[in-house]
């Protein structure tokens, strides 16, 4: 049985513990409530750059045509963009994608697959899996800017007009609200238009500055730097949140035990207390 000096070392140590989750729990807080705020603030511009695109493929005559939009009969060599944290103490944020990414690989087992990863935890999953990694991108911050992430679509862009990709997805954690974020596969490229999504007897006019050719080459362009943009800061957004709900499960936790410590070390000196009495007694009464 453990001496009242060690469960009153075992409760400070737990103590310290809870100090540091709570801290951590505010500073992830803290983190998660700017990523909401500027991936929600994101996503209505690449739906309206998406709807603009649509409007210029799609009602033109012919609809126009773009190496970035073909689809290639067979899909043998595939790129994937994975997303996962540089840090762990997040739940299973980086377990549930890097389960997904594992998935994927073994579907395709006989295509020639390359990585690029965004976050130290996936390129360590990937390196021990002897993936082929073609580029790593740890060090974007907490706060990246689009310009920052301009170098991750640009590695895949031209090589997929020249043939040397078939198809190239982005895997990372989509964020839906503080307690729910979902391990999502999205094809990034050929990028996938639908003429479904205009509205019936929908048409604008444009007046155009430049060849509809050109325009369009630039916009899609611009669609896939904002499309990865945006999934970045998805999965900023999903990484605080769930750090923040694991911190704040650990607070509880830590709490619970200190409780349950407390009561311990109350009862053995209680029960210390009670000896020390009944030995006093009795020597009073052998006397």
């Amino acid at each position: 049985m453990a001496t009242l000096r060690e469960i009153k070392t075992r409760i400070r140590s737990v103590k310290s513990t809870e100090k540091i989750t709570k801290a951590m729990e505010m500073m992830a807080a803290s983190k998660m409530k700017r990523a909401q705020q500027t991936a929600l603030a994101g996503r209505p511009y690449l739906e309206k750059l998406a709807e603009v695109i649509n409007n210029l493929i799609f009602l033109s005559d012919p609809p126009l045509q773009h190496p970035l939009l073909k689809k290639r009969p067979r899909a043998n060599r595939i790129g994937y963009i994975l997303l996962t944290s540089n840090r762990g103490l997040c739940g299973s944020f980086n377990s549930s994608v890097l389960k997904k990414m594992i998935e994927l690989l073994r579907e395709r087992d006989d295509d020639e697959e390359v990585i690029v990863t965004l976050g130290r935890k996936g390129r360590q999953a990937m390196e021990r899996l002897g993936q082929n990694i073609i580029g790593d991108f740890d060090t974007l911050s907490d706060k990246p800017s689009f310009l920052d992430t301009l170098g991750i679509s640009n590695i895949f862009i031209e090589d997929f007009i020249a043939g040397k990709f078939d198809r190239v997805y982005l895997v990372y954690n989509h964020f839906y609200s503080t307690l729910s974020q979902k391990p999502t596969v999205k094809m990034l490229l050929p990028i996938e238009m639908n003429r479904d999504k205009l509205p019936e007897n929908f048409h604008t006019d444009y007046i155009f500055e430049a060849d509809k050719t050109v325009l369009l080459d630039k916009m899609l362009r611009r669609y896939l730097e904002v499309s990865v943009y945006q999934t970045i800061l998805e999965s900023l957004a999903s990484e605080h949140s769930a750090r923040m709900m694991a911190m704040r499960t650990a607070s509880d936790s830590a709490g619970e035990i200190i409780s349950r410590l407390t009561l311990h070390y109350n009862k053995a000196r209680q029960s210390k207390i009670t000896t020390q009495l009944l030995e006093v007694v009795s020597g009073s009464a052998t006397e």
